[in-house]
């Protein structure tokens, strides 16, 4: 008995002096650790500027009913571009293909399309998984 009541004295001051004495892990709350969605969204950024990359973006603005409609409100509702998707749009109302294919065709709208789908974080994801990447 005495023997039983002597190895339980000891563990339990072990026990009290670790937990006493323990040491405390250093805050780290001024670090800021990267997401995985951040990380992910920066990869894409990065396949995204390949000119591969872009020539299948740009064939999924035609292909894809959702990302073409996505850019095309985007460029009306763009007081820079407004005016001039306007007047392609009032020539051919129902035919967004057409739209679309004036925009490609055309540097600055192409251009603004493109940093509008690079900036947008979840057109972004959809257009990487459109063209495979």
């Amino acid at each position: 008995m005495k023997k039983v009541l002597l190895l339980l004295a000891v563990v339990c001051f072990i026990g009290v002096s670790n937990t006493a004495f323990a040491q405390t892990m250093p805050s780290v709350s001024g670090l800021k650790v990267p997401s995985t969605t951040d990380v992910s969204s920066s990869a894409m950024k990065s396949l995204f500027e390949s000119p591969e990359a872009q020539a299948k973006v740009k064939e999924q603005l035609l292909a894809n009913p959702e990302l073409r409609d996505t850019a095309i409100n985007y460029l009306k509702d763009n007081p820079d571009t407004a005016m001039e998707v306007a007047k392609v749009i009032s020539k051919n109302p129902t035919a967004k293909s057409k739209v679309m294919k004036y925009i490609l065709e055309n540097p600055e709208l192409t251009q603004k399309v493109m940093d509008y789908v690079k900036n947008n974080p979840e057109l972004l994801q959809k257009a990487m998984k459109l063209i495979g990447m």
